[in-house]
């Protein structure tokens, strides 16, 4: 008796993580655009594409953009309009690409009181 319930249970958390897992993008294949056309788009932007490929029926794009800054970002295969992107900032730490404010951006440092701010020499962006 406990061996069936402990395989009920299996099966259905195994049944319930197959429902729960579902593409991100759920464009049709007949209308994803190819993947030439998203890098034309990408270094249209100044970025430099290190790799293409598709991630949870999306365009997964790792790079680098105009200031050298690494990305990483998702698009829609069929419209090839920006899902995510995560960039992984240089030494300079300048997001003036990323943020359309017109405006410069300065950096300041994080307060010493460590209770407070636990990540360690992470620049605290914010706009005067």
């Amino acid at each position: 008796m406990k061996n069936k319930i402990v395989s009920l249970l299996i099966t259905s958390c195994l049944v319930s993580g197959a429902a729960l897992a579902d593409d991100d993008c759920n464009d049709p294949m007949s209308q994803w655009q190819s993947r030439e056309q998203l890098r034309q788009v990408i270094e249209d932007k100044g970025w430099k594409v290190k790799r293409i490929k598709v991630d949870d029926g999306c365009y997964e794009v790792k790079g680098f953009d105009r200031k050298g800054n690494r990305i990483k970002a998702t698009f829609s295969p069929a419209s090839l309009k920006i899902r995510s992107l995560k960039v992984k900032f240089n030494e300079s730490g300048d997001a003036s690409d990323y943020l359309d404010l017109g405006e410069p951006i300065t950096l300041k440092q994080p307060e010493s009181n460590k209770s407070k701010n636990k990540q360690k020499n992470k620049p605290k962006v914010s706009i005067n």
